[in-house]
């Protein structure tokens, strides 16, 4: 299969995929009626695995809301996650942000059972944001691939990954799903922000098995990125 292009993944969409869910409090809760019109707004190659995902979407023991982060926190993160902020500070906050993402995916739907090691991904943003000088969705993907590619996430982190194929592909779409989340606009509440993750989850589920070499490709995982962040 021909690779796509960055930034053209998706067509135009008439409105944000958030927009067509703004009436639903809980993506786990959200009744058939509520999802179709978010569907809709996609082309119809991707239509039935978003509906999909977005279905089996479950309710998130953690949830971003009673965790210690706050909006400020996922606003720096954000910042961080897109090289405009690099300082030790947003450094904390990215990590922290990301741990809690991951922990609150981890129990909405990602099928997997794997651990994060809060140190090696404080450690591995700390080596990025001093050897790193890209910015915007490039410093994302360069991001969340040495976060894949390093021993931060698996059953024992920090001693081997230790991560089958098959599993890899939820681990994958996992940290898709944060990336894209952190790179899009910002909500104004923390129910908010935990749907918008939960929407990206869904997103990224349905357009990925299109693009499966991700990861193999740095100009491609950034397009994509940008491109999936700007459609939530």
């Amino acid at each position: 299969m021909s690779k796509l292009p960055p930034f053209g993944i998706l067509p135009a969409l008439p409105m944000p995929l958030r927009d067509a869910l703004r009436g639903v409090a809980t993506l786990a809760d959200a009744a058939e009626e509520a999802i179709e019109p978010a569907s809709a707004l996609l082309p119809p190659r991707f239509r039935s695995r978003f509906h999909s995902a977005l279905k089996s979407v479950e309710r998130a023991g953690k949830r971003l809301i009673t965790s210690p982060i706050t909006m400020d926190n996922i606003e720096t993160a954000s910042q961080f996650l897109t090289g405009v902020d690099k300082s030790r500070e947003a450094r904390h906050a990215c990590t922290m942000v990301l741990v809690f993402a991951w922990d609150h995916l981890s129990e909405a739907g990602v099928d997997h059972h794997f651990m994060v090691s809060e140190s090696i991904i404080a450690d591995r943003l700390s080596r990025l944001a001093t050897t790193s000088n890209a910015e915007g969705p490039d410093f994302a993907a360069a991001l969340i691939g040495d976060i894949r590619n390093s021993s931060a996430i698996g059953r024992m982190p920090g001693i081997a990954r230790r991560i089958h194929a098959t599993e890899a592909t939820e681990v994958d779409l996992a940290l898709l799903a944060i990336g894209t989340w952190l790179m899009s606009k910002r909500t104004d509440a923390m129910e908010e922000e935990e749907k918008l993750l939960e929407l990206s989850l869904a997103l990224v589920r349905a357009l990925h098995a299109d693009i499966p070499d991700l990861f193999g490709d740095h100009a491609l995982l950034s397009g994509f990125l940008a491109d999936t962040a700007a459609h939530l």
